[in-house]
C-alpha cells in the first residue's frame, strides 16, 4: 500500500494535517511528500489548482481534504470515523471547521505576504470575526460533538482550533472553556503530536 498512495502535503496546511491524522488513525500506509506549492509545477498535472493536500491513489488523483478523508475511510478496515447516527451533523461541523481554516489561512496570507500599507483592514477584520464566531458556534454544540470514539468532526475541530492558535490567537479559549479543555486533552494523542505544523515556505 505504501507504494500505491502518495500524499502531497504542506508543512503547515491544516487541511493536509486533517488528512494525515485520518491516515494515522485508520492505519493507512502511505508515502507523504511535503512540498513547496509555490515551486511544485509538477503538481499541476494532478491538481491544476496546485493545492495541498493532493492524494495520488493507484494513479488516480483525489483532491480536496474532505474527499481524501472520505476515500481513506472507505478503504480502511476499521470502523468508519463518520458516525451514521449523526452523519449530517458531523458533515456540517466539518464544513464550519473548513471555513475557520480557510479564513485563518487567508488572514495569514494577507498579513504576511502583503505589505502593511496595502493590507485590507476590513478584510482582516472579517476573517477574524468569522473565525471567532464559528468557534463560539462549535462550543455551543460541544455536547453533541463529544464522544469517547474519535470521529471525523472531532479531527476537523482539533485541526481548526490548533491552526487558529498557531496563526491567529489562543484567546479564543477564553470564551470557549469546553473546547479549550477538550483540545488540551486530545492534543496529548500521538496523532496530534506527530502532525504539528513545521516551518512554512515563503509565499511567492
Amino acid at each position: 500500500m505504501s507504494n500505491e498512495l502518495i500524499f502531497y502535503n504542506g508543512p503547515t496546511s491544516p487541511f493536509g494535517r486533517k488528512c494525515k491524522i485520518v491516515a494515522l488513525i485508520l492505519k493507512i500506509e502511505h508515502k507523504e511528500e511535503k512540498i513547496n506549492i509555490y515551486k511544485s509545477k509538477f503538481l499541476d498535472e494532478h491538481n491544476p489548482l496546485r493545492q495541498v493536500p493532493t492524494l495520488i491513489a493507484n494513479g488516480k488523483t483525489i483532491s480536496d481534504s474532505d474527499n481524501i478523508c472520505l476515500y481513506l475511510d472507505e478503504i480502511s478496515s476499521f470502523d468508519s470515523i463518520y458516525p451514521k447516527e449523526r452523519y449530517w451533523d458531523c458533515m456540517t461541523i466539518i464544513s464550519v471547521t473548513n471555513g475557520i481554516m480557510e479564513n485563518a489561512v487567508n488572514r495569514y496570507i494577507e498579513m504576511s505576504a502583503i505589505s502593511e500599507d496595502e493590507q485590507r483592514k476590513k478584510a482582516i477584520d472579517r476573517y477574524e470575526k468569522k473565525i471567532l464566531r464559528s468557534i463560539d458556534w462549535i462550543e455551543n454544540k460541544f455536547d453533541e460533538l463529544y464522544s469517547d470514539k474519535i470521529t471525523m468532526d472531532q479531527i476537523a475541530v482539533a485541526c481548526a482550533l490548533d491552526y487558529t492558535s498557531f496563526r491567529f490567537t489562543k484567546d479564543w479559549g477564553n470564551e470557549n472553556p469546553k473546547l479549550k479543555a477538550w483540545l488540551k486533552n486530545i492534543s496529548k494523542n500521538d496523532f496530534m503530536i506527530d502532525t504539528k505544523p513545521g516551518e512554512s515556505f515563503k509565499y511567492e
